[in-house]
């Protein structure tokens, strides 16, 4: 008999426990994702190097896709750095930027970038971008058609647009 009891009781200890784990720490998690989009924001800001920066934009995307308003103190930020000198950071803020659910200022810098950029690598990452924005991203279609209509079908850009299309056109849940 006092197995069963002390079964039960360790049985509900462990339920408890179990409970609390997965309760407490949501508001450390949160905390935590903070902390992180401050670090990453900081660090866009003040860093020379071009790939730190790179890793900052491809965190604080990842951040915003989780929840927006972790990157709002970083979107000017990451919309300055659409038009920065080196590619590979105007391609990682192409594609964070569409992460965040951007807005019509955000979509049109990425719009801009697919009718001026003269990377191909930035403009794959716009679309990138366009894609993730969703159906929020429907005043981009006709850029995205163009790009369709002139390059070759095989091309990486026109599969990107193509992916890009099919992303915006998908309804929302």
């Amino acid at each position: 008999m006092l197995k069963i009891h002390l079964s039960k009781l360790v049985a509900v200890t462990l339920l408890l426990a179990g409970v609390l784990t997965l309760t407490a720490p949501e508001s450390a998690i949160a905390a935590n994702k903070v902390d992180e989009a401050k670090k990453y924001t900081q660090q866009l800001k003040s860093s020379k190097d071009s790939k730190s920066r790179v890793a900052a934009l491809n965190e604080l995307g990842d951040l915003g896709r989780l929840m927006k308003a972790l990157v709002k103190d970083a979107m000017p930020d990451m919309l300055e750095a659409l038009k920065d000198k080196d590619p590979e950071v105007r391609g990682a803020a192409a594609t964070a930027v569409g992460k965040c659910d951007p807005n019509s200022e955000a979509l049109d810098g990425l719009v801009n970038m697919l009718k001026n950029e003269k990377t191909e690598s930035v403009k794959i990452a716009a679309l990138k971008g366009l894609g993730s924005a969703g159906p929020n991203a429907k005043s981009a279609l006709p850029a995205i058609k163009e790009i369709q209509k002139s390059e070759d079908k095989k091309s990486k850009l026109a599969k990107a647009a193509q992916d890009a299309s099919r992303n915006i056109m998908q309804k929302k849940n």
